[in-house]
């Protein structure tokens, strides 16, 4: 158990730092691997908890996003320009960390709501992401900026609609490279990274609001950790960028731990990952304890492993040019979209790119991109589920 304990972190730190690679490709080399049960458990488990760490550090160093991270982006990408990357990454761990002793604390609580609650939760998805779409508009100050946001809303979910096979291009256009584009022109980039820490104790409490998050992404499917967080900030609006920060870095480490839960009590898969894992095991008391207990310990390993690795590259990036480097990071995005989206990948960039960086230069809000996923998740609910 130990080996596929390792193999499975190894396999987990790959994933995180590769942008474009996610835990659901290697998931689903076990079906034609022989693992089953408890070693498919500790394997698979290892791997998506540790990439749930590990991906914050391209998020945060290249403004390399991925579907579970590009919320981070903004925030993070905003801190590196400020020699502040490496506390962005530790104040991800720390909500990751913080997001799964809350978890082992209220699973009895939650695996009674999941068991009682789940045939009537689904009705309510629609309505939620209809108003969530109004709070967005009604947000901007002015009528001018209320039509852009309008506008923005009917492009990118026009987008998420056609293209429903690319989301990596769409968020790469959306969110990465309209960030690194727009801080070459206007933003003054510290190229010395400071590897000082502050957490303060109140940011705890981001921890607790980011495992609601979680449980909302682990219960509801269509739902993801970056629209579950985008949902939250819009109601939080004067919450600090690190505090967001511990946010985000809950609402990713929590969402994998109980959709872990949710495949045992209701026999559901809300991720890839589970999805593959729900054919190999035998859904054993045994085996849910032992899930349990892989993700708490590779958590700790994944926690001091992206630490690790956050203060390695924060100290090489130190000592080289960040803009060269964010030149670089656009080179790494594009080759990625082509490598695992081919031309199609690029041509959906063009647009996604052209309406992200559409959104910075009006200066609205950029969680109206979030419209090219909620969207078709109202008509994922709405005309398949009913």
């Amino acid at each position: 158990m130990i080996l596929f304990l390792l193999l499975g972190i190894i396999a987990g730190t790959v994933t995180g730092l590769v942008p474009g690679i996610h835990s659901n490709n290697i998931s689903l080399l076990l079906v034609a691997s022989p693992l089953f049960g408890s070693s498919a458990i500790v394997f698979t488990l290892a791997m998506v908890i540790t990439q749930s760490f590990v991906d914050f550090i391209p998020a945060i160093f290249i403004g390399a996003p991925n579907v579970d991270t590009f919320e981070g982006v903004l925030p993070g990408h905003k801190l590196f320009t400020e020699g502040k990357g490496f506390e962005a990454v530790c104040l991800t761990v720390f909500g990751g960390i913080v997001s799964l002793i809350v978890g082992v604390f209220i699973l009895g609580t939650f695996s009674i709501f999941l068991t009682e609650s789940w045939d009537s939760l689904r009705y309510l998805i629609p309505i939620i992401l209809i108003f969530v779409l109004i709070t967005i508009i009604s947000k901007e100050q002015t009528t001018k900026k209320k039509i852009i946001v309008a506008g923005v809303i009917v492009a990118a979910s026009s987008q998420g609609l056609l293209f429903t096979n690319q989301i990596f291009p769409l968020i790469v256009g959306y969110f990465g490279l309209p960030t690194i584009l727009y801080s070459l022109n206007k933003t003054p980039i510290e190229s010395k990274q400071d590897q000082k820490v502050e957490i303060e104790i109140k940011s705890v409490l981001e921890g607790f609001v980011g495992v609601v998050g979680g449980i909302i992404v682990s219960v509801l499917p269509g739902i993801g950790s970056n629209l579950a967080a985008g949902i939250i900030r819009l109601f939080r609006e004067k919450i600090k960028t690190k505090n967001y920060l511990v946010l985000l870095g809950s609402i990713n480490t929590s969402a994998f731990f109980f959709s872990f839960s949710v495949l045992f009590l209701v026999e559901k898969a809300r991720n890839g990952a589970m999805i593959v894992l729900k054919d190999q095991i035998f859904f054993t008391s045994e085996e849910y304890i032992l899930g349990i207990g892989v993700m708490l310990i590779a958590s700790g390993f994944a926690g001091l492993i992206t630490i690790f690795l956050a203060k390695k590259i924060s100290n090489w990036f130190s000592k080289n040019k960040i803009k060269f480097l964010s030149l670089a990071s656009i080179v790494i995005m594009l080759v990625s979209v082509f490598l695992f989206n081919g031309l199609l990948g690029l041509f959906v960039l063009l647009f996604s790119g052209s309406l992200g960086f559409f959104v910075v230069l009006q200066k609205v809000g950029r969680s109206s991109c979030l419209s090219s996923l909620i969207i078709p998740t109202i008509f994922f609910y709405t005309f398949i589920l009913y």
